[in-house]
């Protein structure tokens, strides 16, 4: 794609900065957020745009909504996945003993700093993977990757959790 079929469109974000990050400011309550997205929305829509849409503000703007909804998302996610540890009980069987309880609740305690303790790209992926249950070449699309590299984040991803594991058993 060459840069001046971007042009426009980039040079549309720019020439309309202010409202969107209002539009992004009202529906978050936070003018950096906002700020961020409308860059994030600038570098999409530059690296995306293969040709002038037929409503490129509309495009722009639906653009920052997606990366937004994503936003929400990725918190709505992390918020499920690395709560407090109150969540952690709540998680406990009642058909366990309470050795067995409390066993349970280290691994889940150290699977969750495992997976805290990722890099934020191979993180980001196994979330999706697991906790949203996608699939690889979903998680690629969505993530603008390719399907080989989510496939060894994942790998990565398990095998750091599974070593995780291994440590605190003390087992070779």
């Amino acid at each position: 794609m060459a840069p001046r079929e971007r042009l426009p469109l980039t040079r549309l974000v720019e020439t309309h900065y202010e409202e969107i990050k209002s539009y992004l400011q009202r529906k978050t309550g936070s003018a950096s957020t906002a700020a961020d997205l409308v860059q994030e929305t600038w570098l999409r829509v530059a690296r995306h745009a293969a040709k002038l849409p037929d409503n490129p503000l509309g495009y722009i703007y639906r653009t920052a909504s997606n990366l937004l909804l994503d936003k929400q998302r990725h918190e709505q996610m992390h918020g499920r996945y690395f709560s407090d540890d109150a969540d952690l009980e709540a998680s406990q069987c009642p058909l366990t003993t309470p050795d067995e309880a409390a066993v349970v609740q280290q691994e889940m305690q150290l699977l969750a700093d495992a997976v805290r303790d990722l890099p934020e790209k191979c993180r980001a992926v196994f979330l999706l993977y697991r906790g949203e249950e996608l699939s690889a070449r979903e998680i690629a699309e969505r993530l603008n990757i390719s399907v080989s590299t989510v496939e060894k984040h994942i790998a990565k991803a398990m095998q750091h959790c599974r070593q995780r594991l291994t440590d605190a058993r003390g087992a070779p």
